[in-house]
């Protein structure tokens, strides 16, 4: 399943610091992190088995320095996904 999380970013600095250092489970995969110039605003894509594990890791390491939104992808309406994103294959 994939995932999207927009963030709201309380605190740049912090919050880049602890995503760039933190150690994913080998669960889950980060496809991408899209921030807006300033820090403060980003928009990720992630893969897991559900949203709920998504959310408790990313609170837990940045649920402080963000307010946090997510919801999972509906593969079948996406635009401009990879091919096996879109065909519904995980992983």
């Amino acid at each position: 399943m994939y995932i999207v999380i927009e963030h709201e970013i309380s605190n740049p600095k912090t919050f880049w610091e602890i995503a760039k250092s933190a150690a994913l489970p080998s669960n889950m995969k980060l496809h991408q992190t899209l921030p807006n110039q300033e820090g403060t605003k980003a928009v990720c894509l992630w893969e897991a088995k559900g949203v709920d594990e998504v959310k408790v890791f990313v609170e837990n390491a940045l649920g402080k320095v963000s307010r946090n939104t997510y919801f999972a992808v509906e593969a079948n309406n996406a635009m401009g996904l990879p091919a096996a994103i879109k065909a519904g294959a995980t992983k």
